[in-house]
């Protein structure tokens, strides 16, 4: 009699299971459907969309030493893309780097500097010294410089007329000027025991076109003339109201003995300017052009004129 009983519990049970299933069921989809529409909605009603970022790590190669090394043991400036050595060094073994090669004048060149030419940057002013990566380089007998305002202090005296010195400087200079664009400046001092230069009002004149075709009609003028004495042209160059961020000093011959001491005298009145010395020839005096170089973070080098070996 009890099992009679409970069997129209059992359906009774059974049956307001698949009720509340049949009212359950047909709830969660439209909540599921209202939760949709509201996220399309704000994405449709803000107009924006959710980005993503892509971001990509860039390798960089790390800055290699120059392999450049002197007869005396001392290892060259990054900055320095000598001539073909006159004397291999074993210092250049030290980077795991090849020997130098020749450069595009054909001349010899034997490159040096001390410990701080290896790490000095420009001065000039702090209008695009190798210091602040501004600027442009060229390079005058082998040797590299950047800068926004570059000086070139070039020996024009009598001992030039040799073997046709002058007219491989003249060369140099024409060629070194012309790889500049034209936001740069030059100032171009050819001296004997005075100096010539194309503008003494400026000074320094921008490498536009035109200005750069007045120049070598301007040079290819001047002579060979005198003695030896840089003072006057250096004197003039560091008197503009703006700094040359580097210059290149070449000579020939013996210098004054003051003279060093005055151009670097004349280094010290302002931001440092990096002078890279050529002696141009082996009777060109190379104590007091390598000291040049030394204090200032410049390179020296000896190069070798065509016809001279």
């Amino acid at each position: 009699m009890q099992e009679s009983s409970d069997k129209p519990m059992r359906k009774s049970t059974v049956s307001w299971i698949w009720i509340g299933l049949a009212i359950s069921l047909p709830m969660h989809a439209i909540l599921l459907a209202i939760l949709s529409s509201i996220g399309v909605g704000v994405g449709a009603s803000t107009g924006k969309s959710i980005s993503t970022m892509e971001v990509s790590l860039i390798e960089t190669e790390p800055l290699q030493p120059s392999p450049d090394s002197s007869s005396s043991g001392t290892v060259a400036t990054p900055e320095v893309r000598p001539a073909e050595a006159a004397a291999n060094s074993a210092d250049s073994s030290i980077f795991g780097l090849p020997d130098p090669t020749g450069n595009d004048q054909g001349d010899e060149a034997i490159v040096s500097a001390g410990a701080e030419g290896l790490f000095a940057s420009g001065g000039g002013g702090g209008d695009g010294g190798i210091g602040d990566g501004t600027g442009a380089t060229t390079t005058f007998f082998g040797v590299s410089g950047r800068g926004k305002k570059i000086g070139y202090v070039v020996d024009k005296s009598g001992s030039m007329g040799i073997a046709g010195r002058m007219e491989q400087a003249k060369k140099e200079i024409i060629r070194s000027i012309s790889e500049l664009p034209d936001f740069t400046s030059v100032c171009i001092a050819l001296f004997d025991e005075d100096f010539q230069t194309f503008d003494r009002e400026a000074g320094f004149v921008k490498c536009r076109e035109g200005a750069i075709s007045k120049i070598k009609k301007w040079i290819q003028d001047v002579a060979q003339s005198g003695g030896t004495n840089p003072i006057s042209a250096f004197q003039f160059l560091f008197s503009r109201r703006e700094r040359p961020d580097v210059v290149f000093f070449m000579s020939d011959g013996e210098i004054p003995p003051d003279a060093a001491d005055e151009i670097l005298r004349l280094n010290r009145r302002g931001p440092n300017t990096v002078i890279h010395c050529i002696a141009f020839g082996q009777a060109a005096a190379t104590a007091p052009l390598r000291r040049i170089a030394s204090e200032t973070g410049g390179t020296f080098s000896i190069s070798v004129p065509r016809g001279s070996k």
